[in-house]
């Protein structure tokens, strides 16, 4: 079977100056504003020279959306583009196109995850098809091209060469029932058996390298627990292609290196299993092919894959109050807030797993509702965050239906609702007046979440307050950077301009420092942001492109 997956470019508008585009809120030529393109496509976000530079999401009119980093009008850097047809490519952009690491989920089931060129799969890759079949190897212009395996849904699976998505070189058929096929294939078909085979080094005499020394080349070697190694060796130490055969009856063939598997090899346990993958320090990292018994016991807890962690989001942002006077940019703060975590920086956050509450959507039962929901769903190794943006009063972020005190979000409630989830990383930030006040005091539920955290080791998360003042402090907006003040110097460092080692992550640490040096300078100290909460110091907030 032939496969292809090119994927044909959708272009934005290119190159456009500031008087093509009609501009229908906010500031279109330097800072964050929305317009309108002659070609009727719809631009959010931010503009540098009258042109989309940033952040920003575009709608075209043939029902495509692209969301994320642009430079000079066109996609550059890393984003989101869901087309039409239901496709959707998460990754890097070039020049408009598809270009470096992405993802593409097909609107047929299929997803592929690896190298783009051109807006077409180019280089290493894996290729998950709805049918069941995977591949795992090289690709050009869109195809199967070059070193790869595929594992078939029916449990055959072929593991050599490729040529323009057919089976074409020296290659190997292993089937379910045992049996393998050695041979060369062309246009997708064996056309003669291994012409010639060298011997295995098992069946040739071998230096024993516990007695003699191998400082390179072929030899056997025997640990002190009994497992034996056959194959290469370097530096007088087992290391490159070899056999090992393991005293509980397991075998391994593969790259070894530090006594143990690593890069491409394949682990043929006593049980029947047989696991392709390419090894990391002994451990399966990424899967080429599992034939097992459909007999046999759950696999043992080291071939289980790491599964990464998902963001759950909560983005609430209050301008148009009922009962209180109008904040002029919580909204667009929180639309700010809504880009930046669909954006790879922010964790590229799909936005089926963002609530985005603004004005009139925003009321104490709705904003209850989507928290509530966001926190039954993270799991043990998730992400949940929570960001408001608008008034408040001492003890309570205020929704837009508050009154007085009927209404109000008090911030026992969220911390309760918050420390209900089974989520492993926990981020609260507030840009409201008095948001210091929303853990001033040390509860019940406080101390248990500090007892509880404490258990995370390492880089597992915690719980992290991000607060925009102190308790008795005012959070203010600002005119000329058409933002709260504590929001926009968020966005800036989380962006990147806070990661102070320069390691590619913004860790809570390194952006509360930011924040609290540029926004105290800004406000000249009428507004001091505060960090709080029981969380590992290297936390990561966001990533550095």
């Amino acid at each position: 079977m032939k496969f292809n997956l090119s994927v044909v470019a959708v272009f934005a508008v290119a190159n456009a100056g500031f008087s093509q585009l009609t501009c229908l809120k906010g500031d279109c030529k330097y800072g964050y504003g929305e317009a309108v393109f002659p070609s009727g496509a719809k631009y959010f976000g931010e503009f540098h020279n009258g042109r989309a530079h940033g952040l920003g999401t575009m709608y075209f009119p043939e029902g495509h959306r692209y969301s994320g980093h642009w430079k000079n009008q066109f996609r550059e850097g890393q984003g989101r583009f869901t087309f039409a047809s239901g496709d959707e490519y998460l990754g890097a952009f070039l020049n408009n196109q598809m270009e470096g690491k992405g993802v593409m989920t097909y609107a047929n089931g299929n997803i592929y995850k690896g190298d783009w060129a051109a807006s077409r799969p180019h280089g290493f890759g894996e290729l998950r098809l709805a049918t069941g079949s995977s591949y795992t190897g090289f690709f050009a212009a869109g195809m199967f091209n070059g070193d790869g395996t595929m594992q078939y849904a029916d449990g055959t699976v072929y593991s050599g060469m490729w040529k323009d998505g057919m089976r074409s070189g020296q290659g190997t058929l292993f089937f379910p029932d045992g049996r393998e096929q050695k041979g060369y294939w062309e246009n997708d078909r064996p056309v003669t058996p291994l012409a010639s085979k060298q011997p295995a080094p098992d069946s040739v005499v071998l230096r024993n390298c516990n007695i003699v020394p191998c400082n390179s080349g072929l030899g056997k070697y025997t640990y002190q627990n009994g497992t034996s190694y056959i194959g290469q060796f370097h530096n007088g130490l087992p290391e490159g292609e070899g056999k090992v055969a393991y005293t509980t009856g397991d075998r391994y063939e593969g790259g070894w290196l530090n006594h143990q598997p690593q890069g491409k090899g394949t682990m043929s346990y006593a049980s029947g299993r047989v696991l392709g993958a390419v090894w990391v320090a002994g451990k399966p990292m990424r899967l080429l092919f599992d034939r097992m018994s459909p007999c046999l016991p759950k696999p043992p807890s080291d071939t289980i894959f790491y599964q990464a962690p998902q963001v759950h989001a909560v983005v609430v942002g209050v301008a148009q109050y009922i009962h209180y006077p109008a904040l002029r940019y919580t909204d667009d703060d929180a639309y700010k807030m809504s880009i930046f975590l669909r954006s790879p920086e922010g964790g590229a956050v799909p936005a089926s797993q963002i609530h985005l509450l603004i004005d009139e959507a925003a009321s104490r039962k709705s904003i209850l509702a989507a928290l509530s929901n966001a926190a039954n769903a993270a799991g043990e190794n998730d992400v949940l965050i929570f960001y408001f943006s608008g008034h408040g009063i001492e003890g309570a972020f205020l929704p837009v239906d508050a009154e007085g005190h009927n209404n109000t979000l008090s911030h026992q409630l969220v911390r309760e609702v918050i420390a209900s989830s089974k989520a492993r990383h926990k981020i609260v930030i507030a840009d409201a007046c008095h948001a210091g006040s929303a853990f001033a005091q040390r509860s019940s539920v406080m101390a248990v979440l500090e007892k509880y955290y404490a258990g995370l080791t390492n880089s597992n998360g915690g719980f992290a307050l991000l607060l925009s003042s102190k308790g008795e402090e005012f959070s203010l907006e600002d005119a000329g950077l058409r933002s709260g003040v504590y929001s926009h110097f968020l966005i800036k460092g989380a962006s990147g301009l806070a990661d102070m080692n320069a390691d590619g992550l913004v860790t809570v640490k390194e952006i509360h420092g930011y924040l609290f040096e540029k926004v105290r300078a800004y406000t000249a100290g009428v507004q001091t942001p505060l960090l709080l909460g029981a969380f590992d110091s290297s936390m990561p907030f966001g990533a550095v492109r």
